[in-house]
């Protein structure tokens, strides 16, 4: 190669700081140095990267398109510089997070985004799956910090979120067609879908009534749909069901009692102590050193 990447950053730290002074005072060079980096660099291109206009080096139009395509690539190479430091120094170079797929994405990829942001050189990798148990996910899948509803006396556990879930059906549903307050025989005489999931090996489900006809999904996206399609009613998270109740799409039904039920969602870890900072801010993205929250 006939150029030097650190010319190639000289060219890049002139064009953001409008000149070869600031250029060299940013980079802690002296101005011919940074003088000679761009000349050498037109040199071996064969190509005009700057002109003059008065007093004002500015960037020509072949100069402009040959730093963008560069820009990728010094980004790369800053931040494989910057894993390397971060590794040297004890650092992730992953991070392993598993969360209870009840969790709201929003508030999940806006997390994850501003982790990527503070640590670009950290690949974060996610497992979601419906009754994820911290046990499971610290043991076979080699999670640093999990995010389920079901506890654990042998991790650290702190309550991050109350998720509301609604007991709804499609509004033609013939339980809404009773126009009364819905008992245990009207449940059983229609189908309750339930979101299946496994944890230590053993299925696990939602609360159900005993000998009830029920459509087992392994998703939540699954369970709104089949609610939607008039084939069933279940318990669903209000929060991914607005817009269809606030269209009277789906209705609640009317229960004498638990037409509503709350699912805390925990944030679990191995040992405080031992996280790493990027485990720790991670861990606080999701809501670790807030209050209790609801949805």
């Amino acid at each position: 190669m006939r150029t030097t990447l650190d010319e190639w950053e000289i060219l890049q730290a002139v064009v953001q700081l409008g000149g070869f002074a600031p250029a060299a005072k940013q980079l802690n060079r002296s101005q011919s140095t940074i003088s000679y980096a761009i000349t050498r660099l037109q040199d071996q291109l064969g190509i005009r990267l700057f002109e003059m206009k008065g007093r004002r080096a500015l960037l020509t139009e072949l100069g402009r398109v040959l730093l963008a395509d560069a820009e990728p690539h010094l980004a790369g190479f800053q931040q494989l510089e910057q894993r390397a430091r971060s590794l040297a120094s004890g650092g992730e170079s992953e991070v392993r997070l598993s969360v209870d797929s009840i969790f709201p994405n929003g508030r999940l990829f806006a997390a994850l985004s501003e982790f990527t942001r503070l640590f670009p050189h950290v690949q974060p990798k996610l497992r979601q799956s419906p009754f994820l148990s911290a046990d499971t996910e610290f043991s076979a899948h080699n999670a640093q910090v999990c995010i389920s509803g079901l506890l654990s006396r042998e991790f650290f556990t702190k309550p991050v979120l109350a998720i509301r879930m609604v007991a709804v059906a499609r509004h033609d549903h013939s339980l809404h067609i009773l126009r009364r307050r819905i008992n245990r025989a009207d449940l059983m005489q229609h189908i309750l879908v339930t979101i299946e999931g496994t944890a230590s090996g053993t299925l696990k489900h939602q609360p159900r009534v005993p000998a009830q006809r029920v459509l087992q999904v392994t998703s939540i996206e699954a369970a709104i749909d089949a609610v939607r399609s008039g084939l069933c009613f279940g318990w669903l998270p209000a929060y991914r069901i607005e817009s269809d109740l606030a269209s009277s799409n789906l209705l609640p039904l009317h229960l004498p009692a638990g037409g509503t039920r709350e699912v805390r969602l925990n944030l679990l870890c191995k040992d405080l102590s031992s996280l790493s900072p990027e485990v720790n801010v991670l861990a606080d993205l999701l809501g670790f050193n807030r209050s209790l929250e609801e949805v």
